[in-house]
């Protein structure tokens, strides 16, 4: 008796004539009807399971693309129906917000949101000290990564760029093709200040490289953090298996948009912010938990692209520690890929509330598709009876 009161007040607004039909007309019109009432209950159980548990967007935006492919049958089949134009807009309606929260949860949009995340945890402390510097740095590189043509970069810039991504950061000291420290300390002041000088005022990397030199004292602080704190391979090594330190920008993001991708494992948006701002013993605890390794294990077993050389002898021409499947660096193709194809977050608690909202309404809207077709077929039952 509710649905009814429910569907009877969305539909009481709504003028419709009946139909006037034919014989042969009324047969094809019902046969439609028919189909419609079967194709509407293949999406009951979708229903039900939204019904028992959170709503799902994804399940929301199938349930709504039915929905709106059994209402398009019906317009095809009586243009003179407004109601069928009525439903189809409420249901255009729900899908519509539904893709937009998708979509605001994958890909770069979101990509750029986690670094914007990272940086604000980084820059809770001032100036920048030790390994904060490098991670900000490579935050700084990923935005040029993303805005490449707005910095005309030469090619031994962009060849230094690549490695600071591949062995710059907490974590990922290593040396490979004979590219150690020395390079870097050669390489980042002309790289930091051509990055500064011809970044957008209003761009990300403008925002950190204008923090790091007014309020850090870079790029000199930058060099002196790689003279300074290299460091040794058995230091690297240990650092990682005991989870001592932090993770930097481009692996936490790797590490993420791996596990994301991962279907046999769920993670919460808290555990997402965790890969974002986490110390590397956070993120080693979720690795063993889901599974049953560490992190720098994770890296070199399953994370593509990724692996680590441990040669505690540093023989800079096999090469040692993090390493990228490239004689070059990190790819920028691969960073491409791997901002724009992040899989999708977890959605936020307000999120959450607007897609369960819209769930209520694609619910409601089955049982008026649903009280909406036996009216038609109840019609032209009673005009074939006095045809």
């Amino acid at each position: 008796m509710i649905t009814n009161n429910i569907t009877n007040a969305q539909l009481s607004g709504i003028e419709r004539n009946a139909p006037q039909l034919g014989p042969q007309n009324v047969e094809t019109y019902l046969a439609t009807i028919e189909k419609a009432q079967k194709d509407l209950e293949k999406i009951d159980p979708s229903i039900a399971s939204v019904d028992e548990q959170s709503a799902d967007s994804e399940v929301l935006a199938m349930v709504a693309a039915h929905q709106k492919q059994v209402v398009q049958s019906m317009v095809g089949s009586n243009p003179e129906d407004t109601i069928a134009l009525k439903l189809a807009s409420g249901i255009e309606a729900c899908s519509a917000r539904l893709e937009a929260i998708q979509q605001q949860a994958m890909g770069l949009g979101v990509f750029v949101d986690s670094m914007e995340a990272m940086w604000e945890d980084i820059s809770k402390t001032s100036p920048l000290t030790g390994y904060a510097l490098e991670d900000a740095f490579q935050l700084v590189l990923m935005d040029v990564l993303i805005h490449i043509d707005d910095y005309n970069l030469t090619a031994d810039e962009k060849d230094a760029l690549q490695r600071f991504m591949e062995c710059g950061g907490s974590g990922m000291h290593g040396s490979h093709e004979n590219y150690d420290q020395n390079e870097f300390v050669a390489d980042l002041p002309g790289l930091f200040n051509k990055i500064h000088d011809h970044a957008p005022k209003d761009s990300f990397a403008y925002t950190i490289t204008d923090s790091m030199k007014n309020n850090s004292g870079c790029p000199g602080a930058l060099v002196t953090q790689f003279q300074d704190n290299w460091g040794t391979a058995s230091e690297w090594y240990s650092n990682w298996t005991n989870g001592i330190g932090d993770v930097s920008p481009i692996m936490r993001m790797a590490l993420l948009s791996s596990v994301l991708t991962d279907s046999s494992v769920e993670i919460s948006s808290d555990e997402y912010n965790m890969f974002l701002t986490g110390s590397l013993s956070d993120i080693d605890t979720f690795m063993n938990e889901k599974y049953g390794k560490n992190t720098i294990e994770y890296i070199n077993e399953d994370l593509a692209m990724w692996n680590y050389y441990f040669d505690p002898s540093e023989n800079p021409v096999t090469g040692f520690g993090m390493n990228f499947h490239s004689s070059s660096g990190m790819q920028v193709d691969y960073f491409t890929a791997l901002s724009e194809n992040l899989p999708s977050r977890p959605l936020t608690d307000e999120e959450l509330k607007e897609v369960n909202r819209i769930g209520d309404q694609v619910r409601m809207l089955q049982e008026t598709l649903k009280y909406w077709l036996q009216i038609c077929r109840d019609e032209l039952v009673a005009i074939a009876r006095n045809i």
